[in-house]
């Protein structure tokens, strides 16, 4: 099974969400729109390793104050539809496609 990105409609809602209503319901409305269960984001967290921006772990997102941008979270997001779906995959082939999964997303 592969994760794909929503259409454009989704992605440009998911923009406007963000920069008038936030990061947290904006990530909100896309879980809605994947129709799985909601992530929730924690600042600071202190699960955060040196050199991470973020970091995923059971229907939770913990960012750094500086690593919570656009990107970071559809990384994160990512992490979380893998959890929900079950999907199982090596550590750095999930980490490369959450990677262009961001990337595309946001392009």
């Amino acid at each position: 099974m592969k994760i794909r990105i929503p259409r454009k409609r989704i992605r440009e809602g998911f923009l406007i969400i963000y920069e008038l209503q936030g990061c947290q319901k904006a990530l909100n409305f896309l879980t809605e729109c994947y129709g799985v269960g909601r992530v929730r984001i924690i600042l600071d967290g202190k699960k955060v390793g040196r050199g991470f921006s973020g970091y995923y772990l059971k229907n939770r997102a913990y960012f750094t104050k500086r690593g919570l941008n656009k990107r970071a979270i559809m990384h994160e997001l990512y992490h979380h539809l893998v959890y929900v779906n079950g999907l199982e995959m090596p550590k750095t082939i999930e980490e490369r496609a959450a990677n262009n999964y961001a990337r595309d997303f946001l392009s």
